[in-house]
């Protein structure tokens, strides 16, 4: 076996992205007992004094991606880089052949080994759910703001855009059902108050003390599309697009769309206290099994003493009536979901959260943590990660 590796987990940044292999179904076998039994072997022992918990956030990973063969690829790729201290291309037969057996080896070699899958975790915070939650983060009310950013595929007309996902969520939170007391305001100086009815047909007088401001919420992040030309993107920026992908390989073409018919996919209507709870993924919609656009929703930890509403709920999605728009794409609602169990069982969902405090807190106080710590590494690595965003 290879020498320990002397090198700060952040060394995985310097290998490029594994270029596209297929598993024979023999080495799809082989693989998959082997993360199985890395799992069992090291999931007990990764450390408390973690901030989260890296093994179990490899596994549900490993759970939650449809394409699996391309995660096990990388996985064993980037493991055997780190392990051996190289950039070059690594086949995954020969990662394979050099970890069957691992049980054997010392407990000093299982040790390293262990650090390995510890960076391996630390490379999917730093290269898809740190970017993740800081673009969610970043996510507001689209405006017109937006709409200058650089990015490619960003929606060019956002106004136009909102007021579609209005119309076609019929002007009220698909959770809550509460109307968007803005359209109210505006359908009141049309008619007589008495008179003034909803998308249905229904009067919304009696309505009038239970309306909100509605906001439209991106179900994954549309500025997490930026830069996403090959010759444009750095490798970071790239590696969190080609994981994005291992959840469903659509996932991508469905959320970088110019069409705002298509755009409007990736879109839901929210009160603003659930599109806060949405974009952290604290709440997220779970298809009900052979009932189309129809989803309970519910917190991602069903133990939540403090809730802003009483959830779960089972709701479903609209159209518009003449069918010319789709409800929410469930494909982007299930790699929702999907990510917001991964983030709240391994306790990454938390650790990223204070992280950003931590780094904004900086920023604020002239590169100083509030107790007084400065954390350069973590500061360079939060602002390096900004920036790609």
């Amino acid at each position: 076996m290879a020498s320990p590796l002397h090198r700060h987990c952040s060394s995985l940044d310097e290998v490029i992205f594994p270029d596209q292999q297929c598993l024979t179904p023999e080495e799809h076998d082989k693989a998959t007992k082997l993360f199985d039994k890395l799992i069992e072997r090291f999931e007990p022992l990764q450390t408390s004094n973690k901030d989260y918990r890296p093994l179990t956030l490899i596994r549900l990973t490993k759970e939650e991606v449809s394409a699996e063969d391309e995660f096990l690829i990388l996985f064993f790729t980037l493991i055997e880089h780190d392990h051996l201290g190289v950039t070059t291309a690594i086949r995954v037969a020969e990662v394979l052949g050099r970890l069957r057996t691992f049980e054997r080896w010392t407990s000093e070699e299982q040790n390293i080994l262990l650090q390995c899958l510890v960076h391996f975790a630390d490379y999917l915070i730093d290269n898809f759910f740190l970017p993740l939650k800081l673009t969610a983060a970043k996510a507001t009310q689209p405006t017109m703001i937006d709409s200058l950013e650089p990015t490619i595929g960003t929606p060019q007309h956002i106004p136009d855009l909102r007021q579609a996902c209005l119309t076609r969520d019929r002007h009220r939170c698909v959770v809550t059902r509460k109307f968007d007391i803005r359209e109210a305001e505006k359908r009141c100086k049309v008619l007589d108050g008495d008179n003034v009815k909803d998308d249905d047909g229904n009067p919304l007088l009696q309505e009038a003390k239970g309306m909100t401001y509605l906001e439209v919420a991106y179900i994954i992040p549309h500025s997490l599309m930026s830069h996403s030309d090959i010759h444009i993107a750095g490798e970071s920026k790239l590696a969190t697009h080609k994981i994005l992908m291992m959840f469903d390989p659509k996932t991508i073409s469905l959320i970088n769309k110019t069409n705002i018919n298509q755009q409007l996919l990736n879109t839901l209507t929210l009160t603003h206290d659930l599109h806060q709870s949405f974009r952290a993924f604290e709440i997220t919609f779970e298809q009900v099994q052979d009932h189309p656009h129809t989803y309970t929703i519910n917190y991602i930890d069903p133990n939540r003493m403090f809730r802003i509403h009483r959830l779960p709920i089972t709701r479903t999605l609209y159209a518009t009536p003449n069918g010319s728009i789709e409800p929410p794409s469930p494909q982007l609602l299930e790699v929702h979901h999907s990510i917001g169990r991964i983030l709240h069982f391994s306790a990454a969902g938390e650790y990223l959260d204070k992280f950003i405090q931590d780094m904004e807190e900086m920023e604020e106080g002239g590169g100083i943590c509030s107790n007084g710590s400065t954390r350069v590494d973590d500061y360079v690595r939060y602002k390096l990660t900004t920036i790609g965003l």
